[in-house]
């Protein structure tokens, strides 16, 4: 939904206020850039959480309704608020790189095109390890506590480091590399979509324990 959105808003609103523009220039991400971020966070990660055990007390859990829908209403607040969180952080990201050092937009659009592309990727790396229960804390849980999931994501890393750091790599991805005045802008973005997991979490576990104390 997040890279739906990403992809949706600055296309519809550019169209409006910048309409010199083209689709593909008024796209946070180029497509190879939004294939290989899907091959990246969609792949190693996502089979890494097949290896969890399960929460401690998953036993203790009541059925779910088999009229229940799939994407029940927990789930639904959780995909609307990650929806909210990763499309705003990756589209700061792209917006300063967009009015990096004063340059007209059509310069820096490829800049900010990789500053997006390393923003998204990079937080939907770390908020694989919030996904990995839905009830319990990640500190609970021990962040570290599966390895297949620590080596999913340092393999994933590397892959988005690998397509903005190796200069052959650069045109065919249309990345730049990022210096470190741009990483101090990026990090505490990357910890948003995660923040925002973990509250959610913390509330939809409060509301179910005083639903469960009044029943």
């Amino acid at each position: 939904m997040a890279e739906i959105l990403i992809i949706f808003l600055p296309t519809a609103i550019g169209a409006l206020i910048l309409p010199e523009l083209t689709t593909e220039q008024l796209s946070p991400l180029a497509p190879i850039q939004l294939l290989w971020l899907n091959l990246v966070t969609d792949g190693a990660p996502a089979l890494a959480l097949s290896t969890e055990k399960g929460d401690p007390d998953i036993m203790d859990q009541p059925p779910r309704s088999p009229k229940e829908a799939i994407i029940n209403r927990d789930m639904l607040v959780g995909v609307i608020f990650q929806t909210i969180a990763i499309s705003a952080v990756t589209l700061i990201a792209f917006w300063v790189g967009l009015h990096r050092d004063g340059a007209s937009i059509v310069d820096n659009l490829e800049f900010a095109e990789t500053m997006a592309f390393v923003t998204l990727s990079t937080s939907e790396l770390i908020r694989a390890f919030t996904a990995r229960s839905e009830r319990y804390p990640l500190l609970k849980m021990g962040v570290f506590s599966n390895k297949w999931m620590n080596l999913a994501v340092l393999a994933s890393l590397a892959m988005v480091l690998l397509v903005v750091y190796v200069p052959f790599l650069n045109p065919i991805f249309k990345t730049q590399p990022l210096g470190w005045e741009q990483w101090q802008l990026i990090l505490p973005l990357l910890l948003i979509p995660s923040i925002v997991a973990e509250l959610v979490k913390w509330y939809m576990s409060s509301r179910a324990k005083k639903k469960a104390q009044q029943n």
